[in-house]
């Protein structure tokens, strides 16, 4: 079997494609094992509140808490709004890092911290976060303990009884 100067070009052509994918196919389950988050989420700069793989089970804000019955979200007391938004809006939170110089001058406008209890699937104590209201945004401290920065409305974190 003879071939021609285009089939000889076409199988270098598939030869190195398929190079090319067992290299990258490498190196895809051990970033899967490895729990990477996606690049573009990393190039946004936001850090989330809350550990990526995490199932809000119970949330507790100051003034009002969520529990789950029978896969529907309750509020008590009752809420004007759907208590799962609230939830889901908590669960989703991701702000911009603020480094430690920052938060020691946004140190002295600090003032009355609210805390909040999170309860997640799988985890035996809740995750405490404190959460400080500025006039342009809000000041919140994660799950890793770091500080981030979110402008979001009031009604978005905490809805009104």
């Amino acid at each position: 079997m003879k071939l021609s100067r285009k089939g000889w070009n076409n199988i270098i052509i598939i030869g190195v494609l398929l190079f090319v994918a067992i290299i990258q196919l490498q190196s895809l389950p051990k970033e899967r094992m490895a729990g990477h988050e996606p690049q573009a989420a990393n190039t946004a700069g936001l850090v989330r509140l809350l550990p990526p793989d995490a199932q809000v089970t119970r949330l507790a804000l100051p003034n009002v808490a969520f529990t789950q019955s029978a896969g529907q979200w309750q509020s008590e007391p009752v809420i004007a709004g759907d208590p799962s938004a609230i939830v889901a809006n908590w669960q989703d939170v991701a702000g911009t890092k603020i480094d430690s110089e920052t938060f020691a001058q946004l140190n002295d406008k600090l003032a009355s911290p609210r805390s909040v209890e999170v309860w997640l699937e799988n985890h035996e104590e809740p995750y405490r976060l404190t959460v400080y209201q500025l006039p342009q945004f809000w000041l919140l401290q994660n799950w890793q303990g770091e500080w981030l920065a979110i402008t979001v409305e009031a009604s978005y974190l905490f809805p009104e009884i």
